[in-house]
């Protein structure tokens, strides 16, 4: 079987850090071009720095095909924007949000998202640090990172487009719906105008001493979907819990399996997650070991023996697929790629 072929029938890819690419499920290696040192990821595309111009390039090594997007630099590549924000069950940021902000040494990209419908809005991504970091927006027209200095910091574990609004959840669970607005200096500019806390977190998701990650998932149902990890620690995981996001009653609904007539999976990364249509996996949760540049994680604690495993929502069994790669700790975990399913959507993008 030729690579056009593996291609064809994988279902989803896992790319890592030092470069390496692997179609799934045959876990075969997939020669993809210099993907070494991305930074995030999003569809089938990786977010790679090209220093030399000093922008961003969100490419896919499937295709080849290019996004470029502006570095993230304050006063050069990244705008803070004074513009009110209407907050709903939600505190207000301390006076020192936009100083702290300029004075910050580190800026990095945590997570970033393609608005699917191509109106406008090309990307959202989480930038900062795990434990403080805050929501930046950009457009091709303005070719400029958007950032609110009235929002607050926040520690987010995930974001995800869903019915045409932005989402975000914290590591505590609350699930913030976000407005966008345009930051009135031409070109389109947007900026975070809103914020709503629609899913409260409870109380026994915060009274917790077990090391947990969290995934936002949109289901084939369309059902916005938190999938909670629980470890013991970096190097070991007890088992996944799935919730369904109950706006109208601002809670989450535990969920015992996936779609009502089965046939679907979920795969998680920290980058990059998906639900696909799954006949022989149905309610099977395919996961890695992405742990990497969190702070629960040191350096010389034992990596897990995998690093592409699934877990069983039924059976609550784990079966390890792809077995430990050697590699050196860094800031960027390994993550899922996906086929271009929404490529019909960024054709307006600048390639």
């Amino acid at each position: 079987m030729d690579d056009d072929d593996k291609l064809a029938l994988a279902v989803a890819h896992v790319a890592f850090p030092d470069g390496d690419l692997f179609t799934f499920p045959d876990l075969e290696p997939h020669g993809a071009g210099d993907t070494a040192g991305y930074l995030a990821a999003c569809g089938d595309r990786l977010l790679l720095a090209d220093d030399e111009y000093g922008v961003l390039r969100l490419t896919s090594p499937l295709t080849g095909d290019t996004v470029v997007l502006p570095g993230l630099v304050i006063g050069g590549g990244v705008r803070v924007r004074d513009v009110p924000v209407v907050l709903a069950g939600e505190a207000a940021p301390s006076g020192t949000a936009a100083r702290r902000w300029r004075e910050s040494e580190e800026m990095s990209v945590l997570k970033l998202v393609v608005f699917p419908g191509g109106g406008g809005l090309v990307a959202a991504a989480i930038v900062g640090r795990e434990h403080f970091a805050k929501v930046a927006l950009c457009t091709p027209e303005g070719f400029v990172w958007s950032i609110s200095a009235r929002d607050r910091w926040r520690w987010y574990d995930d974001m995800a487009f869903h019915g045409g609004r932005l989402y975000a959840l914290t590591q505590a669970e609350d699930l913030l719906a976000f407005d966008v607005g345009d930051a009135g200096a031409g070109g389109g500019e947007p900026v975070v105008t809103g914020v709503e806390r629609v899913v409260r977190s409870s109380v026994d998701a915060l009274d917790v001493e077990d090391t947990r990650m969290h995934y936002l998932v949109t289901s084939l149902g369309g059902a916005l979907l938190m999938v909670r990890r629980e470890m013991a620690d970096a190097g070991s995981t007890e088992g996944f819990e799935v919730f369904e996001a109950d706006m109208a009653a601002s809670r989450w609904v535990e969920v015992g399996g996936l779609g009502a007539g089965g046939g679907e999976a979920l795969f998680v990364g920290r980058l990059c997650s998906r639900a696909v249509r799954a006949p022989d996996d149905g309610d099977q949760i395919f996961f890695l070991d992405d742990t990497d540049g969190l702070s629960f994680r040191w350096e010389l604690q034992p990596r897990p023996p995998y690093q592409v495993a699934a877990y069983d929502m039924v059976r609550r069994t784990f079966s390890m697929l792809m077995w430990k790669k050697p590699l050196e700790d860094g800031d960027t975990p390994v993550t899922w790629l996906f086929p271009d399913d929404d490529d019909d959507d960024d054709d307006d993008m600048t390639k």
